[in-house]
């Protein structure tokens, strides 16, 4: 596949970011935009100069001129538009969260291998150059061994019950749209956590709006993580370790600096000049796996992405948050428990 073409599914906020950033990216063209709305389709098509404007979701899907699909609808139609384009033979990169539960991801996975197809879910600040700059620096042992993490992302959020971030029926709250990001930094150099602890604060509209999260392993790392729809914060991330320790700035988690500093206080610091917001990164990375004919990415692997909504189901169960449809999702819960002694929830 020497020529990408891409179609996008979804005209909001992260679509417009991504296609924003689309002329940045080494190869591919942005070839078709599809929303359920006429106005908003014909708008995009002209704003990002897209030659193909689809008013419903399959026309696209099903187009032959669309090699890969990217998927910016709001979480709970992410399944349905996964499967659908892993059924037409075609490549996905899915916004996050990939799906709202690791029971969906796992049934996608195994979709796109049978199908043979790419897919990936757009964890974009995996390919972050800062992120890669971190990521190398701790792998030569810049600062020894890696005791901690902390990180947060927090930002005041739109109080519309109807708003997609506070809806239930959407898929709503701070955990699966932004406490992903410091879960996915915590486990992008850690792994799988071995125990879990979580404090949330769940609002009106019965979805998570602010929590802490403790996460552990059995080798003694621990990483404090914070995500809130309800207050601001400067959204650093700091990596502790043996010899130092490594601070992203804010915003870290698509951050274009950050600093290492040795246990004598020594200070380097290194900067990256981008454009745009840094969504060309994982276009790159999706285009580079379909030219090499692969289904997944080895950076941010199926694997990365199971493990990462595993975290998430369980650190949801111990809120007891549900959306609609997630009846599997309670009955595992009674397993959790008989093993997991670190849930403290004192309900009086």
């Amino acid at each position: 596949m020497k020529h990408v073409r891409w179609g996008i599914i979804g005209t909001g906020n992260i679509a417009r970011r991504f296609a924003s950033d689309f002329c940045y990216a080494k190869s591919g063209e942005l070839r078709a935009i599809a929303s359920r709305n006429k106005a908003s389709a014909d708008a995009f098509s002209a704003e990002f100069d897209i030659e193909l404007a689809f008013v419903d979701y399959f026309s696209l899907i099903n187009s032959h001129e669309v090699d890969v699909v990217y998927i910016a609808t709001p979480h709970t139609s992410h399944y349905d538009l996964t499967k659908a384009c892993l059924l037409a033979g075609k490549a996905v990169l899915c916004e996050k969260p990939f799906t709202l539960n690791e029971a969906q991801s796992k049934e996608l996975y195994e979709l796109a291998a049978a199908q043979g197809v790419f897919l990936m879910e757009a964890m974009w600040t995996r390919f972050n150059p800062v992120i890669e700059q971190v990521i190398e620096w701790v792998e030569e042992g810049e600062i020894g061994d890696l005791h901690s993490i902390q990180a947060s992302f927090n930002f005041l959020a739109p109080t519309d019950p109807n708003h997609r971030l506070m809806n239930l029926e959407m898929g709503g709250g701070a955990l699966l749209d932004i406490g992903i990001y410091p879960v996915f930094l915590a486990q992008l150099f850690l792994g799988k956590p071995d125990f879990v602890q979580n404090q949330a604060v769940i609002g009106d509209t019965e979805v998570d709006v602010f929590e802490q999260i403790l996460l552990g392993w059995d080798s003694g790392q621990l990483a404090s993580l914070e995500a809130s729809l309800i207050s601001c914060h400067p959204n650093r991330a700091v990596l502790s370790g043996s010899k130092g320790y490594i601070e992203i700035d804010s915003e870290w988690f698509k951050a274009r600096s950050c600093r290492i500093v040795s246990s004598e206080n020594q200070e380097r610091a290194v900067e990256f000049d981008f454009p745009g917001e840094g969504y060309q990164f994982e276009i790159d990375e999706v285009n580079r796996c379909l030219m090499e004919g692969l289904l997944e990415s080895a950076n941010y692997s199926w694997q990365d992405s199971l493990e990462l909504i595993s975290t998430l189901d369980e650190i949801r169960q111990d809120m007891g948050l549900y959306y609609p449809g997630e009846s599997e999702l309670r009955h595992s819960e009674e397993d959790l428990h008989d093993h997991h002694h670190e849930h403290h929830h004192h309900k009086h």
